[in-house]
């Protein structure tokens, strides 16, 4: 293959990854889901078991995040953010 071809199909691949989320996707990592509030949840009480008072929609520090609120079984409160989008997590504030 001389040169020429060999540049051409570099760019054809390359174009072809940056036009097809799919393909791109699947050549690294794959992208985040967003999660559900029954997950944020279970995912809160992993980390702080107790019981929880409130579970719903807000934002901190920009995100849109599930907040968890938690009377844990250690006697202290915690209130724990998960983005929406990513199931990151944003904040772990305990009092």
């Amino acid at each position: 293959m001389n040169k020429s071809a060999l540049l051409t199909a570099t760019f054809l691949l390359v174009a072809s990854s940056l036009a097809n989320p799919t393909f791109a996707a699947t050549a690294g990592t794959a992208p985040a889901q967003e999660i559900s509030k029954e997950r944020a949840v279970e995912m809160a009480l992993q980390a702080h078991p107790g019981k929880v008072t409130k579970a719903y929609q807000d934002t901190r520090k920009g995100k849109k995040t599930w907040e968890v609120q938690i009377n844990g079984s250690d006697g202290k409160k915690w209130e724990v953010h998960y983005e929406i989008s990513s199931g990151a997590l944003v904040a772990d504030e305990g009092r």
